[in-house]
């Protein structure tokens, strides 16, 4: 929905107060950090369930606002994508000075990121968490003219084109799909994202991914990575071709047989959130028996938790 159009409806006293900008999440805890990049285009309040749980477990947990990234920092704040990943390293020496180890993951197109952050500071990194990874936006919702983006950086006019998010908004679940829906219809944005990207944005997203997946090899911290199948978005394919690619003695790929693409608020955020921790918890005790300063290099496997989980 047009925003503009939207203010149009609205009476005086509403469009007068300026709507109030998405902040970071910041959740004291224990001596272990995680750090959650959310996806393009929406805010924290999409991991606030993970953030939430992570707490619960006793670990410091921080997701971060990105100006130029999130949703109501972008228009006012324009990044380069080189400004977010800067974003997102300091945002991790945040943890790292507040911690004593830490993790990193993200969602979407925040996973993608946080992939690239973690092939930069592998060494630094107990665990990389990538949920609904999009390397690749082969997903069965996508529009026809998906694979025509690319051509977009050579038509002026193209970049300030708005692309309308419709159903299923990246959930099987149904009632919390007509909750986020009647959201972007009132507000513009939800907890699942915003309800129109720009193809500006989309284009520095594929600039993201290309950056990204040349640097894969340089990942040598545990991966976990959860993805659903039903992905209407991003199929498993880009969570096999992490997988695949990493350098990491450590990977466990979780797929989910009850969600589309919004995984951290869908039917199986539960599950999401176990295989996190469990995670978490089996890549710390590795860091506790090999108490040596991580550098790159190979790490003992997890016992009985490596490969496919469906």
């Amino acid at each position: 929905m047009n925003l503009t159009l939207l203010q149009n409806n609205l009476p005086p006293a509403a469009i007068a107060s300026k709507p109030a900008q998405p902040k970071t999440l910041h959740f004291k805890g224990g001596s272990h950090g995680v750090l959650l990049l959310h996806g393009l285009s929406s805010s924290p309040l999409e991991l606030q369930f993970i953030a939430r749980g992570l707490q619960r477990a006793g670990y410091t947990v921080r997701v971060p606002v990105i100006h130029g990234y999130t949703y109501g920092l972008l228009g006012e704040h324009p990044q380069s994508v080189a400004q977010w990943l800067d974003t997102a390293l300091q945002n991790l020496d945040v943890l790292l000075a507040e911690c004593e180890t830490v993790s990193l993951g993200g969602l979407c197109l925040g996973s993608v990121m946080a992939l690239k952050v973690a092939a930069l500071r592998s060494n630094q990194l107990s665990s990389v968490l990538a949920l609904s990874t999009a390397l690749h936006y082969d997903g069965w919702a996508n529009p026809w003219y998906t694979a025509l983006l690319p051509l977009a950086r050579y038509v002026p006019f193209a970049p300030r084109i708005k692309i309308k998010e419709g159903e299923p908004f990246g959930l099987k679940d149904e009632r919390m799909r007509a909750w986020i829906a009647r959201q972007m219809e009132e507000a513009g944005k939800s907890d699942a994202g915003a309800s129109v990207l720009h193809v500006s944005e989309l284009l520095k997203a594929r600039e993201l991914i290309a950056l990204t997946r040349k640097v894969l090899p340089d990942i040598t911290c545990p991966v976990l990575l959860i993805h659903a199948k039903e992905d209407e978005c991003a199929t498993p394919r880009s969570s096999y071709e992490v997988a695949s690619r990493v350098q990491s003695s450590v990977i466990r790929c979780v797929l989910l047989n009850d969600s589309y693409h919004m995984i951290s608020i869908d039917r199986e955020k539960e599950r999401v959130l176990s295989e996190i921790l469990q995670f978490v918890s089996d890549t710390r005790k590795i860091d506790q028996i090999d108490n040596t300063p991580k550098t790159p290099g190979v790490r003992p496997a997890l016992d009985g938790r490596r490969g496919i989980a469906r």
